[in-house]
């Protein structure tokens, strides 16, 4: 394991845990002491945790420091052997993440897109959601060591899915986390107290109203033509529009900037399946 900060050092001891024999290598000494009390060998270098491993976990913070770790100075790739499978949790470019997989696969390893979900807690208790691009061969090489930290592992399809659906998943988050905050802008402008704003949001399903794209079918243009379901959709873009126009409107009385709800409205039309 290559990277033990707050994700990849609890991970490091659910494989541990699993009875998994474990090398690990990150730049600060005091993140690899916890690890080797259990067990863990020390590697002074990415190449040298690497060195004889079947299976290589990297969880760093971006691109360039998962490039610096396999095909850097000292870079696990120079030592993994044909066969051996390189699993990036960390969420990075999908460009970055195929150009570093097209350069393993020179020396005949494979790099798998494994992004993953669940937080701190989740990779302490080993509950995490991992989301995983690449050939199934290797995933299945892979898994006992996925498994060891995770409550499900998703193989999505070919490289660069996991990290699609990692991807799409964390905007999910972001944009939700956006439209809370701008409905507590709004509330505290109106003088109600955040706190209802939450109540309200617990006690009313917003969570499963916010899947309802699931139901409606997804991204597809609706066919053309009259139809029950069309009727039902256009019903649902007039009260969106309805109810859009109107926190808009009071937004703009507040003085509150509604950035968020700006876009859902122009969004919207698309969102109930009524234009490209």
């Amino acid at each position: 394991m290559i990277g033990l900060g707050r994700m990849g050092g609890p991970m490091a001891d659910r494989v541990l845990g699993a009875g998994i024999e474990l090398a690990v290598y990150d730049v600060d000494p005091g993140a690899m002491a916890p690890r080797l009390a259990l067990g863990a060998r020390a590697g002074g270098s990415p190449a040298e945790a690497a060195r004889g491993a079947s299976v290589v976990g990297i969880v760093v913070f971006d691109d360039a420091q998962v490039a610096d770790v396999l095909t850097g100075a000292d870079g696990a790739l120079a030592v993994l052997e044909p066969g051996g499978v390189v699993a990036v949790h960390t969420t990075a470019n999908l460009g970055s993440v195929r150009a570093l997989a097209a350069e393993a696969a020179t020396g005949g390893v494979v790099v798998l897109d494994a992004g993953v979900s669940g937080g701190e807690t989740g990779a302490a208790s080993g509950t995490l959601v991992t989301m995983v691009g690449g050939p199934a061969e290797a995933v299945d090489a892979a898994r006992p060591v996925l498994e060891a930290f995770s409550k499900e592992v998703v193989h999505a399809g070919p490289l660069g899915a996991g990290m699609a659906l990692k991807l799409a998943r964390n905007a999910t988050g972001y944009a939700m986390m956006a439209a809370v905050f701008e409905a507590m802008a709004l509330c505290a402008a109106a003088g109600v107290d955040v706190d209802l704003l939450r109540h309200v949001i617990l006690e009313t399903a917003v969570l499963d109203q916010s899947l309802a794209p699931f139901d409606l079918g997804g991204p597809a243009p609706l066919p053309d033509g009259p139809s029950d379901e069309r009727r039902f959709l256009e019903h649902l873009a007039r009260l969106a529009d309805k109810d859009l126009d109107g926190f808009l409107a009071l937004a703009g009385d507040l003085g509150v900037d509604p950035a968020v709800t700006r876009a859902a409205r122009a969004a919207f039309p698309a969102v109930a399946r009524l234009a490209p």
